[in-house]
């Protein structure tokens, strides 16, 4: 199910009007229904928080339904490298010694979700941010 119908079969289960959810999440109904249309991109993080408060469901929900957290697949990952011991610990997320390096061509070039100030940003849009990087890191 994508995200739209997600959202709008939520919605219905909880028996919520389009305004009456913009007046819980403060999201604006114009927006949602523009989400539920098919007519806006995939919420950002911060807009998925505030539907995901006005609908009284799981952020987590709202971020796996939207393609944002593949949880089977982080939890595979997880396993594979720490082993299937249940009892077993993370390692503290501040760990200087793991710091991950990164292309950010190689950001821009994929097709991530990509956000600036709660904007999804289209593909023209990261080539012309690739192009001026290139502007001005040039020797």
């Amino acid at each position: 199910m994508d995200f739209k119908n997600y959202l709008k079969t939520k919605r219905e289960e909880k028996n919520l009007s389009i305004n009456k959810l913009g007046e819980l999440s403060g999201v604006s109904a114009m927006y949602i229904s523009q989400i539920e249309r098919g007519k806006r991109e995939t919420p950002s993080p911060k807009i998925l928080g505030k539907l995901a408060e006005g609908l009284k469901e799981p952020y987590e929900d709202l971020m796996k339904a939207s393609g944002y957290m593949e949880v089977e697949k982080i939890l595979d990952e997880l396993e594979h490298i720490y082993g299937d011991n249940e009892t077993r610990e993370l390692p503290p997320a501040n760990v200087e010694e793991q710091e991950e390096e990164f292309e950010l061509v190689s950001l821009l070039d994929s097709d991530h979700k990509i956000f600036f100030q709660d904007k999804l940003l289209t593909k023209e849009e990261k080539t012309k941010i690739k192009s001026v990087i290139e502007i001005v890191l040039k020797d």
